[in-house]
């Protein structure tokens, strides 16, 4: 059938669903101090009880797994469509035009931290169900919209869900990354490679620092040297000499960890001049091994870890943060990783070769391999409704980034951005064009009637 009739009620229901969005961008739910009942601090649980008390009003069966996961449900059967979405924000930032808390509509955009990640999606879905109840559509599968309150901070929240005994959906998808489908999220592997400095360098350096975070692309990278050092003039640095000390600044470029190939290492960037300046010690041996084997790479060829695989794509090696003092070395990787690919070969290469420069490799933490077959019902009925939905032919889609899919089995992500639409995602100013997300709520409506008459 067609979704006509769904996308008619769904309509009708836009002035109830933004007006329940607004309430629940008002609340600034961002991760604080715990407190009891309120694990992720006193305003993320404020937003869990209003969507719970927004269940409970329009009429659905409730669940709360210790102010961590809520859910509401909707239907009969043994198996259940699970949507998975978010509660909890990133922090405001600087740079807002717009009333952060407002969902202002200016020019057709509404305005607000959660509108599209992931408040809109998840308060949307619940207003789905209601369109679906309201039709009196014949499903076969119970519907559960799940909303976690700790995605932006490690989804310790599913974790929990799961290990109390919380209900694993039969099939689901998460509202919260872009469109059509995302069948495959690559593997993630996030290594810390360390060594007690015991041999020191020719020179005296004080610090080597560079780096944001774990899985970007090192942007700069910061180099202080007691006394004159003879840094050659190149482009992409800046040399000063201050307190008695050199200071070399090599500015990179950032990029996401899952695509390491669009940025500029500053980091390499420096060791590049380093590498043949022989400053000797165990500060050699970081760099002789981040040139030996990292390099300009970003497939891993020379450790030994570069997969490729026509359906999910390649390998993908990150160096991010780099800190390195008189008593200790540290510097972390990021590697990510297709469905051809053999972890446990990866994890022996990775530790053989730090080991060969007397470096110690440790796996900090790990994001398992998503993949649902493109043939699969699942991404077969989700691509059937987004096709109908928007007259698109795009194709299913493999990314290196991960998303809140990874929380269960035989889920993938799907929605809530169309191809083409900027990324506002964490951004200062994040919105949403009130047309664009009102069609992303009619497919979720959709998707989820699809999955649940089986």
């Amino acid at each position: 059938m067609g979704y006509e009739k769904l996308d008619k009620r769904m309509l009708e229901l836009k002035d109830e669903i933004f007006a329940s969005v607004k309430e629940s961008v008002a609340i600034l739910s961002v991760k604080s101090e715990p407190k009891e009942g309120a694990p992720y601090g006193e305003e993320i649980q404020k937003a869990l009880v209003h969507t719970l008390e927004l269940g409970k009003k329009l009429g659905f069966k409730t669940g709360n797994v210790d102010n961590r996961v809520g859910w509401i449900e909707y239907g009969e059967g043994e198996e259940m469509v699970g949507v998975l979405g978010h509660l909890d924000v990133v922090p405001l930032g600087e740079g807002w035009e717009h009333d952060p808390l407002g969902c202002e509509v200016v020019d057709g955009k509404m305005y607000g931290r959660g509108v599209v990640d992931d408040k809109g999606p998840t308060i949307a879905a619940i207003y789905a169900m209601k369109a679906i109840k309201d039709l009196g559509l014949p499903i076969e599968r119970r519907i559960r919209v799940l909303f976690g309150t700790d995605e932006e901070n490690g989804s310790s929240c599913v974790k929990h869900y799961i290990a109390n005994g919380g209900e694993k959906p039969t099939v689901g998808f998460t509202p919260d990354a872009e469109y059509p489908v995302i069948f495959c999220e690559k593997g993630q592997m996030f290594w810390e490679i360390e060594k007690e400095v015991t041999e020191k360098p020719r020179v005296n350096v004080i610090s080597i620092k560079g780096g944001t975070a774990k899985n970007v692309v090192t942007p700069s990278c910061t180099m202080i040297v007691e006394g004159d050092f003879d840094f050659p003039q190149k482009d992409g640095f800046i040399v000063t000499k201050e307190n008695g000390n050199t200071i070399i600044v090599s500015k990179g470029k950032g990029a996401h960890g899952s695509l390491p190939h669009l940025g500029v290492n500053a980091a390499i960037q420096l060791f590049t001049v380093l590498k043949d300046m022989d400053l000797g010690g165990d500060l050699q041996k970081m760099i002789d091994f981040v040139m030996d084997k990292i390099n300009l790479e970003t497939k891993g060829e020379s450790l030994g870890i570069c997969y490729e695989d026509e359906e999910t794509g390649n390998t993908s090696l990150t160096l991010g943060v780099v800190d390195y003092t008189p008593e200790k070395i540290f510097f972390t990787l990021d590697i990510r990783y297709p469905k051809n690919a053999d972890a446990g070969l990866m994890e022996e290469r990775v530790k053989k070769a730090a080991a060969e420069y007397t470096l110690g490799a440790r796996i900090e933490q790990t994001g398992k391999l998503v993949y649902v077959p493109k043939d699969s019902e699942l991404v077969q009925k989700l691509m059937k409704v987004y096709k109908e939905e928007t007259g698109r032919d795009d194709e299913p889609i493999a990314i290196g980034g991960g998303t809140y899919a990874k929380a269960f089995d035989n889920m993938v992500a799907f929605g809530p951005i169309f191809p083409g639409e900027p990324d506002v995602i964490h951004q200062p100013n994040e919105y949403g064009e009130v047309d664009s997300l009102m069609k992303s709520f009619q497919i979720v409506a959709a998707a989820m009637y699809e999955l649940a008459k089986k």
